[in-house]
């Protein structure tokens, strides 16, 4: 019976230590950002308890920013301001800024604990922690309860030089902003089902628009007049504008990816290829990956190769989301009767589009 006894015993111990187990992972979730850096430390803040010398237990969690001190890295760089005649001295510190963060979550008695040595640094620092956002407070058994954090706000030329360069990376991109590319019909590599070529984009850009004239002489067959003319115009002013700024926008992609990339930044964007619905849809899906890799074989062998590492994958920094989109479905079906080979419609709808450009 004695046996008996200490056997249940124990299968309760074990069901009440699970039963307490779930529920303080309920009511806490990960705790593996919340103290000490763990997850994303940086220069910028991490919340530091007062009196809390040791790793939060299932039991309890210190106050913490939602998301973690990631989080709370990012808000932090992105809310200060650094004094402007300080930068200009190239000046840094860091000032430790003392907060409560209250069991509903709101901060008080924001104060400045250690001083940067540089008032301006110091005023704004106490700014930004005033300026947070609701934080988790500290539980202790699921209970909320108030706890005093610290918050180191460095101020560093090095990382405002970063954020400063990362800043125009980012303008010149938006400048340059998405690229259409268009293709001569069924280029490249026509009457393939294949997926690669080894052609590049500038030898088609050039054979495409060494036949403008002649796609200006066939878009207007069996039109007279007015429509004749407009027709005519309307496929000059796309060579012209459309097929020759496309281009344009492609080197300056080019020549700027590789200071970018070289400078330590990371890009990535989205390539997507298109095709007239002159074919049928299969062959008309492998037209787009071929059109998408010319353009990927022109930032190869642009600027010295210097781009073809990147695109291989041997050197990390671009990230390259290939989107074949195979023919392009009007949605008017008179309309897509109307397309021909010379005409505008199809002219537009040869292309590879390359967007969602962003620089981290």
């Amino acid at each position: 019976m004695k046996r008996v006894y200490s056997l249940i015993s124990l299968l309760t111990v074990i069901i009440l230590s699970c039963s307490l187990s779930m529920s303080y992972a309920q009511c806490n979730g990960n705790n593996s950002y919340l103290y000490g850096g763990k997850d994303g430390s940086c220069k910028s803040g991490i919340a530091v308890a007062i009196g809390q010398h040791e790793t939060p237990t299932s039991a309890m969690t210190l106050p913490h920013f939602k998301g973690g001190n990631k989080a709370m890295c990012r808000y932090i760089n992105k809310t200060k301001v650094y004094p402007v005649n300080l930068k200009s001295q190239r000046a840094s510190g860091t000032a430790i800024v003392q907060a409560k963060v209250l069991a509903d979550s709101t901060l008080t008695d924001v104060e400045l604990v250690t001083s940067s040595g540089y008032q301006e640094m110091d005023d704004e620092a106490v700014r930004v922690v005033k300026s947070f956002p609701k934080m988790c407070p500290a539980t202790q058994s699921c209970t909320a309860q108030d706890m005093i954090i610290q918050v180191p706000v460095t101020f560093s030329m090095e990382e405002e030089e970063a954020k400063e360069k990362l800043a125009q990376q980012k303008s010149q991109i938006r400048e340059i902003g998405p690229i259409t590319l268009y293709f001569e019909n069924d280029r490249p590599d026509p009457r393939t089902k294949q997926d690669y070529t080894s052609t590049e984009y500038k030898g088609l850009y050039d054979a495409y628009m060494n036949q403008r004239d002649n796609y200006i002489a066939n878009c207007s067959k069996g039109l007279t007049g007015s429509q004749k003319s407009d027709a005519e115009n309307q496929v000059k002013v796309f060579f012209d504008d459309s097929i020759a700024t496309g281009y344009d926008r492609l080197v300056k992609l080019t020549n700027v990816l590789v200071d970018i990339l070289e400078s330590g930044s990371s890009v990535s964007f989205n390539i997507s290829g298109f095709a007239s619905p002159l074919s049928n849809s299969d062959y008309n899906m492998h037209l787009s990956s071929r059109r998408i890799e010319s353009v990927l074989n022109y930032m190869k062998q642009a600027n010295g190769g210097k781009l073809a590492p990147y695109i291989t994958g041997e050197k990390a920094g671009l990230t390259i989301t290939r989107n074949p989109q195979g023919e392009v479905n009007h949605a008017e079906s008179s309309q897509a009767q109307s397309v021909t080979v010379y005409g505008l419609q199809a002219a537009k709808d040869r292309r590879i589009v390359i967007d969602n450009i962003k620089v981290r």
